[in-house]
């Protein structure tokens, strides 16, 4: 009976060793089966709620007040000067002169128009620039720190659904002003 004992115990570890083997291999294939690590990250989010993107947010929005302001002053000017003609009789030189001048002012406040705006998306460049760059450091480091092999940025990718649970926007906006609560 010993030796049918052990046989049966030799038997039985064949067995344990056999699944812990199996389990062992499909751990392992489970693994390379996952695939590479990705992530996503929301880009206007980062700027929204990182501190040096909302004070890029606040510079912008202070100048795009201030020039409303102005291209109000101009609106007012031109509606002045639109009543002014109304009031003339038509056909007098006087009438035609409030027309010349309400034209020109239409034609400065277009100008200002354009200016304000192209003023604006340049301004807008010159603050997020710098964000941008900082956030693609950011994410060059987390990608090789932490074995990402892509991390995609929400607005570009197209992506229409993702698990969030490879969300890395959180952990960005916090690397981001870890970085700049060292800039002066």
């Amino acid at each position: 009976m010993r030796i049918g004992n052990r046989v049966g115990k030799s038997l039985l570890l064949a067995g344990i060793s056999g699944l812990m083997l199996t389990f062992t291999n499909s751990l392992l294939l489970a693994q390379e089966v996952a695939g590479p690590k990705v992530g996503v990250f929301d880009g206007e989010r980062v700027l929204a709620e990182s501190e040096v993107g909302q004070e890029a947010i606040a510079l912008i929005n202070q100048l795009q007040e201030q020039r409303v302001v102005e291209l109000q002053g101009q609106q007012a000017e031109i509606n002045a000067i639109r009543q002014q003609a109304l009031s003339a009789t038509p056909g007098t030189a006087e009438a035609a002169q409030l027309e010349r001048q309400m034209e020109d002012r239409a034609l400065q406040y277009q100008r200002l128009e354009q200016d304000v705006q192209q003023e604006l998306g340049q301004r807008q460049a010159e603050l997020v620039e710098p964000i941008t760059q900082t956030v693609r450091q950011i994410i060059d480091t987390m990608g090789r720190e932490e074995g990402y092999s892509l991390i995609f940025n929400m607005a570009q990718s197209g992506l229409v659904y993702f698990d969030p649970v490879i969300d890395v926007t959180e952990e960005i906006i916090r690397r981001v002003n870890v970085v700049n609560a060292g800039t002066p």
